[in-house]
Formats: C-alpha cells, structure tokens, sequence
C-alpha cells in the first residue's frame, strides 16, 4: 500500500528527468539527474542527457566534463563520443575535436557518425567539397531525423559561407538543441547564429541509448 511513497528508482527518475525536460524545466531535469548520479554515478545514459541539459544553460565546461564521465563509463558510446566532440568544437578546443572526430571516423560501429566525423575533419582543413561530401554521405545513411537536419544545417552554413569566401565562425552561441521525446524514446532512454554555429547539439539523441551497448 505504501509503494507509492518509495523512492523513485534509477529508471523513474531519468523519465522524469525527460518529462521535465520535455516541458522547459531544465533545472528540474538536472536536479533529477544529478540526484540519480549521486545514488548511480555510473548510469551512463544520466551522464549523456545530464550534459546535454548543462549544453542547453551554456554551462559547456560541465557539459564537456559530463560527456567525458560517460565515454569513460562506455568507451564504445559513440553518439557521445561525437557531442564531445562538437563541444570542444563548440568552446574552441579544435585539438580535442579533431581527435574525438578523427577516432570516430575509425572506430565507429554507426556509418553516418563515421562520415558526420570525415565531414568535420576535411572541414577543419578547408576541404570544403569534401566536407560536404562526407556530410552527404552521413545523411544517406543516418538513421535519426533530428542528427541528419541537424548536418543539413551545417552543409546550409558551409555552402553560404563558401559563396562568401570565408569559413563560419564558431562560438558559444545557440546550440541548436532538439529535444522531442515519443514515449517510446523514453522508454529506451531508461533502457539505458555573429549566432549561428558548424554544431548542432543533438539532446535528441537520448532515443540511441542503450545503457549495456551504446547507441543503436
């Protein structure tokens, strides 16, 4: 009879975390989130979606540090291999990002996280057809609709900046940040602009996680 005043178990709290999430709250999110890492500091999907909603606030340092905790956890967690990467690309850590996109590209089980990383890499070079090819390439073949309009952008960015004669800047400004959980994401979730910038963040995401496997 009294079930319903336990507390809420690892699971339970990530949904609500989403549910909160879902509604705007992003501090109740973290809240719950950093409430389920203090009990589970190893849940490493709390990690991947408690970073993305540190990215939301601009808090990218705990974001990046977030993300690290949660490769460290699953060094085969590729999709947050590739939003660290995008962060260090975010706060101009362009070593970092090229090693995160440069071991993405060689050792990835997912074929567009391996062409979004080739995509990076030649652009980091100012190999901009070939960036845009490799980008092309991803988006045949990527399974995710929010990751796919997310390169999309980036080749949209790219293009303009390439009949403009410059490169885009990047900077800490709006991370273009979907987040538009089904119930069944949260379900396999628990299972486991100058503004503009090159990155997309990618909370969307949150639906690959498998906690045992990584992305799916």
């Amino acid at each position: 009879m009294k079930n319903f005043l336990s507390p809420f178990d690892a699971d339970e709290t990530l949904k609500l975390a989403i549910h909160a999430s879902e509604h705007g709250d992003t501090h109740s999110a973290i809240r719950y989130l950093t409430e389920l890492l203090n009990i589970q500091p190893d849940h490493g999907a709390a990690c991947y979606f408690l970073a993305m909603q540190y990215a939301e606030i601009g808090l990218f340092e705990r974001a990046i540090t977030t993300l690290q905790h949660a490769v460290e956890i699953n060094p085969t967690f590729d999709i947050a291999q590739f939003q660290l990467g995008l962060l260090y690309l975010q706060t101009q850590q362009m070593l970092q990002a090229e090693q995160i996109f440069s071991g993405l590209s060689l050792s990835s089980h997912d074929p567009a996280l391996t062409a979004f990383s080739l995509g990076y890499l030649a652009l980091f070079k100012e190999q901009i057809p070939n960036a845009i090819h490799h980008f092309q390439e991803g988006i045949a073949v990527c399974s995710n609709d929010a990751l796919s309009n997310d390169i999309k952008r980036v080749i949209a960015q790219v293009e303009n900046a390439a009949q403009n004669s410059s490169i885009p800047k990047l900077n800490n400004q709006d991370i273009a940040h979907s987040n538009h959980f089904t119930e069944t994401q949260t379900e396999q979730a628990s299972t486991t602009n100058e503004h503009k910038t090159l990155t997309g963040f990618l909370g969307a995401y949150l639906d690959t996680i498998d906690e045992d496997n990584g992305p799916h």
